[in-house]
């Protein structure tokens, strides 16, 4: 995994994940399964989302707009600096999207308290060391509550099936998940869906609802 550093550096010069389009949560919001007006345990209540791994935070601006409560999550200062200052841009008060730095492989991450409705991982926890995933995951489900949505996308793959290097998905150099490992994480705690992703067959996306 790279280090805080490295990401800082990358988010200075170039960070090419920050570009991608990320259609396969807006769809979710949009026409399926995690539109806020279905998450929400109440008719009075706003539904909240947190982005764990926000990057920029292009998934976190367009989830608030969507009518989300957001919290996004970095451990990178450099990217929750640009990622404020597009949300200042946009018209975004901190009512509606705050921006908290963050390690996500603690216990708890201060000034960010759940339950949240909506949790999403753009190819955060793929890129921990194996030792960190599970302590992720446990911050995962400590966010959710009974009917939560956890939508994940990650590179994964049988090591034995990847090349030593590649610029699109994973590596024999960066594994990412192993087949049966999400389901090793959360089954305990959620139900895992794996969701049809035509195109890089090393690509996941998985919907998880806390039971």
């Amino acid at each position: 995994m790279p280090t805080r550093r490295v990401y800082d550096w990358m988010y200075r010069v170039f960070a090419p994940w920050s570009k991608a389009d990320r259609y396969e949560i807006r769809d979710l919001v949009s026409d399926g399964p995690c539109a806020p007006e279905l998450l929400v345990p109440d008719e009075h209540s706003t539904a909240r989302a947190v982005d764990l791994g926000c990057g920029e935070g292009g998934v976190a601006i367009w989830l608030a707009r969507a009518g989300f409560e957001v919290v996004g999550v970095d451990f990178s200062t450099v990217a929750l600096g640009k990622a404020r200052a597009t949300a200042t841009r946009a018209g975004l008060t901190q009512d509606r999207l705050r921006f908290v730095a963050g390690d996500l492989t603690g216990e708890a991450i201060e000034d960010v308290a759940g339950p949240f409705d909506l949790l999403v991982d753009y190819s955060t926890l793929d890129d921990l060391p194996m030792e960190a995933r599970a302590r992720m995951a446990r911050l995962v489900t400590s966010l959710a509550r009974p009917g939560s949505r956890f939508f994940l996308d990650a590179w994964t793959g049988d090591p034995d099936e990847l090349p030593w290097v590649s610029f699109t998905g994973p590596s024999k150099m960066a594994p990412g998940l192993v087949p049966g490992e999400v389901e090793e994480l959360f089954e305990a705690d959620w139900r895992v869906e794996r969701l049809p992703r035509p195109g890089n067959r090393f690509i996941a996306n998985y919907l998880l609802t806390k039971r």
